[in-house]
């Protein structure tokens, strides 16, 4: 399996590098897109509905993007030449009942799409259109029993197998190259059952299952306090994972780290934001969100498109001077999935163009 993850994935668009070294906006090239925020599961460590989380400041769970709404969406992206949605929560996306519409306009418009679930929908015409039109799909299970399942998403006993159920059938559509993968957030109810969900997801025939630790605090030494006693212990079950398992299609992707690792400490000294111009979110609330680490946050709000389209909004000299006012030094103490995707821009936009050649 090739590197899904990377943060050099930006430096293959050489036209959206030279716009924005000339100071030009153009379209995000990635869209996350989160058309409900009603949700079929109530996992106990869910970002959204925490309030030790931003992310939780602005959430209505009532909001949804209308029909209408997500048609203009849908043709402002393709229209623009956005590169890709990812369809995510806010709520569960497989709950809004124009997700087969809305992904079957983008794709006819050249959009790619991608999709994260819980995977208790992803079945029937859903299921058929993603397996065949979806880059991939990702569905977040994070338990490998009934029981754990159950009590850690507030859901029936039966629910654990028809997710199971799901995934398996969705492996075996005929005609699939929608590459699915599971995503395990460790916590500390489910952190002994790591080796054995990973063994599970293989026999379930997904691609890859990636592992990270759930974020249950803004403070970095309070996630590392949380996941202190069961760190060392899944490492070594991944690891085992790994050397068991992989092989055969079958990838085991470790993002389980130390929060103050990876230059991911929350205190940053940098005082622009280039990656904000690549990726942005469209929430059910009809507002645009910096990123996924500010969706629902006053912090993160760039706009509304409620009265105005996203095209509109984007082009906006509002917007432009929000995306322009971004200091991570000062707004963003918290968690970062674009840290080393600034790092890299930030380093690349800054080198000397006197001394390029001597590569």
């Amino acid at each position: 399996m090739s590197q899904v993850y990377s943060n050099a994935k930006i430096f293959h668009f050489h036209q959206k590098l030279s716009a924005m070294q000339a100071g030009r906006l153009t379209a995000p090239l990635h869209v996350r897109l989160k058309p409900t925020n009603r949700c079929n599961h109530r996992c106990n460590y869910c970002c959204y509905r925490s309030e030790a989380l931003l992310l939780s400041e602005l959430m209505r769970v009532q909001d949804e993007i209308p029909r209408d709404k997500m048609l203009e969406i849908a043709a402002d992206l393709s229209g623009m030449g956005v590169r890709a949605v990812t369809f995510t929560g806010g709520g569960e996306p497989l709950v809004y009942p124009h997700i087969v519409e809305a992904i079957e306009q983008l794709t006819a418009g050249g959009v790619k799409v991608a999709m994260l679930t819980n995977g208790a929908l992803l079945a029937g015409k859903a299921a058929d259109l993603l397996a065949r039109r979806a880059v991939w799909v990702r569905v977040s299970m994070d338990a490998a029993d009934a029981g754990t399942y159950a009590a850690s998403r507030g859901v029936g006993a039966g629910e654990f197998d028809r997710v199971c159920g799901n995934i398996a059938d969705f492996c075996r559509i005929d005609g699939r190259t929608c590459t699915i993968g599971l995503n395990l957030i460790v916590t500390s109810e489910n952190n002994r059952q790591v080796l054995d969900f990973l063994r599970m997801a293989k026999g379930l025939g997904v691609e890859h299952v990636k592992v990270s630790c759930a974020v249950i605090s803004t403070q970095p030494h309070e996630n590392a306090h949380y996941q202190e006693p069961f760190f060392e212990s899944v490492k070594a079950q991944i690891a085992l994972g790994q050397a068991e398992l992989a092989g055969d299609g079958f990838e085991v992707i470790d993002k389980f780290h130390r929060p103050d690792s990876r230059q991911e400490s929350f205190a940053r000294s940098y005082t622009s934001c280039p990656f904000a111009q690549c990726l942005t979110v469209i929430a059910a609330d009809l507002n645009l969100y910096t990123c996924q680490d500010k969706a629902y946050s006053a912090a993160g709000l760039l706009g509304s498109i409620r009265d105005q389209s996203f095209r509109q909004a984007w082009s906006s000299e509002g917007l432009r001077r929000k995306l322009a006012a971004i200091n991570p030094s000062v707004h963003c103490r918290h968690h970062c999935v674009a840290e080393g995707k600034n790092l890299a821009l930030l380093d690349y936009f800054g080198a000397d163009p006197e001394h390029l050649d001597f590569v």
